[in-house]
């Protein structure tokens, strides 16, 4: 036994002793009954110093030269959200090729490296919450029309973008109505256990651990989302029969997968929704034809407000509540065309920001972008947007295509991640989840 050891073990004795606690009258057992080997308190505080002082002592050892520790990234786990600080991490693309990118700002893009993509076509790639782990719609046959062949795949992604072995789940019988993009796409519940996809008139949830999967007809809902902390999935709105189709609102459904229940929350009707952070609160909006005005109701289906309405009609995919809870962004149209602009609601008071269309240097003057969809970084700070340029006029028109990370409080900060690419977008799925923003594992 080395000296260190010696003092290690004389330490431990010590602390243990002077942390033990007193015995504490016993309760009446008809009220509490006794744990059954439950060790006393001291043990397990011992226990507690003992991995303190061993981390320590590991620490020394690495100082001295041990080589240092490699990070193991464990794929198929249940996930959990990292502690400490939010790290934004990578950003997932739709190349619109057939395969997936990740970037980062101040990076290039790079192609997602996935066995079997090179003979299959994947598009709309989302985060589990941990960051860890991304999802993905494959296709094997034909992406002209309705597919009978479609997968989902799950693939875990390390800090440095490298890949594991692919889970694939099989969506036998998945296709989406006539008009819209086959490939499905999957949202994470907030444990990671779960996904939920939409298409064909039903609403998909798979276990992504077994890959068993349940399926919930007659709904084609304009969103699906997860209430945070829990493993209920609000479903709202009809997408209608094909993509020429009005969206319409529809009452909020709520389904639990533990019980396998649905319920209706309260009296809300909605075609586009958001969960507060702590999942406390909702926020949503109407259909094509209803009143432009974003709302906010208590998760159990009181309290219904109005946040904000205005006369210029609402766009995009809907309200995005911020991760640090304060904020709502939604997309505003400018004019009577397919341009937006952002807008950032208080939810305290319903104050707007109104962050015109980014500008970038092109190759003929400045260049505008105008969002599909807009999203949160994982830390609040930063909104992304999937967009396209008005160089070049019209609608869809412009040169440009991109993906950007503009800051949420000084929109004059830009940074463009990708503008050599198109990236996919929300009106050719039938419904896209909003994770294309990872956070990078803690």
């Amino acid at each position: 036994m080395t000296i260190l050891e010696d003092d290690v073990r004389a330490a431990l004795h010590a602390e243990a002793q002077a942390l033990r606690v007193p015995e504490r009258p016993a309760l009446e057992r008809d009220i509490v009954t006794p744990r059954r080997h439950q060790q006393p308190r001291w043990l397990i505080a011992a226990a507690c110093l003992a991995l303190v002082v061993a981390g320590a002592v590991g620490l020394a050892l690495w100082a001295a030269g041990d080589p240092e520790p490699v990070r193991v990234v464990v794929v198929g786990g249940p996930d959990t959200t990292p502690p400490g600080p939010v790290v934004n991490g990578w950003v997932a693309m739709d190349g619109n090729d057939g395969d997936l990118y990740l970037a980062r700002p101040g990076e290039d893009a790079r192609r997602l490296d996935v066995a079997s993509s090179d003979t299959a076509d994947d598009a709309c790639p989302t985060w589990s919450p941990d960051g860890t782990r991304l999802s993905f719609g494959r296709l094997r046959g034909s992406t002209d029309t309705a597919s009978s062949d479609a997968e989902l795949v799950i693939v875990g992604v390390g800090l440095d973008g490298r890949t594991g072995a692919p889970t694939v789940i099989a969506l036998d019988g998945f296709h989406t109505d006539p008009g819209f993009d086959p490939h499905p796409c999957a949202s994470w519940a907030p444990d990671g256990s779960s996904v939920a996809l939409a298409g064909g008139g039903e609403v998909w949830v798979a276990d992504t651990h077994t890959g068993s999967t349940r399926r919930l007809p007659g709904l084609r809902p304009t969103d699906l989302e997860w209430r945070p902390g829990t493993d209920e999935l609000a479903i709202a709105g009809d997408i209608g029969p094909n993509r020429a189709a009005e969206t319409s609102s529809t009452p909020v459904t709520v389904y639990s997968v533990s019980t396998g229940e649905l319920r209706t929350l309260g009296s809300v009707r909605a075609a586009t929704l958001t969960w507060s952070p702590d999942g406390s609160k909702l926020a949503y909006r109407g259909g094509e034809n209803d009143s432009d005005e974003i709302r906010v109701v208590d998760a159990d289906g009181a309290n219904d407000r109005l946040l904000t309405h205005d006369d210029r009609p609402l766009n995009g995919i809907g309200p995005v509540w911020s991760p640090t809870a304060d904020r709502i962004a939604f997309q505003r149209r400018i004019g009577a065309g397919e341009r937006t602009k952002v807008v950032l609601v208080n939810v305290a008071d319903g104050n707007e920001t109104v962050i015109e269309p980014p500008q970038t240097d092109g190759p003929n003057g400045p260049e505008s972008w105008y969002p599909w969809l807009v999203t949160w970084s994982p830390d609040g700070t930063t909104l992304l947007y999937s967009a396209w340029s008005h160089l070049g006029g019209g609608c869809c028109g412009g040169t440009a295509h991109g993906v950007l990370a503009v800051s949420a409080d000084t929109p004059t900060n830009v940074t463009v991640l990708t503008d050599t690419m198109r990236p996919s977008l929300s009106y050719e799925h039938q419904w896209v989840p909003i994770q294309m923003w990872g956070r990078q594992p803690g």
